[in-house]
């Protein structure tokens, strides 16, 4: 499944886990189906390139929340690309 593909499912309310490359969908409702984002929030995250960046991090921030606080989470990237 393509990146495209799997945002196409998402913003319509069809959350599905991307095997192919280990992705979830920007909110992790594809893992965490309590998640799902609005329509409305889906539907901006799609259309609006300049919003994404503070969107993944609002969602983030929302999937973190409802973690268990036993729970040790590790987030991981790209040294070379992250930026501060």
């Amino acid at each position: 499944m393509t990146c495209e593909e799997q945002l196409a499912q998402w913003v319509n309310g069809i959350s599905i886990h991307n095997h192919d490359r280990d992705e979830c969908c920007p909110d992790f409702s594809c893992c965490q189906p309590e998640l799902l984002a609005t329509q409305e929030e889906r539907t901006l995250f799609s259309s609006r390139p300049d919003a994404k960046d503070s969107m993944l991090m609002m969602f983030l921030g929302r999937a973190l929340s409802a973690m268990p606080k036993k729970v040790k989470v590790h987030i991981a990237g790209d040294a070379e690309t992250r930026t501060v």
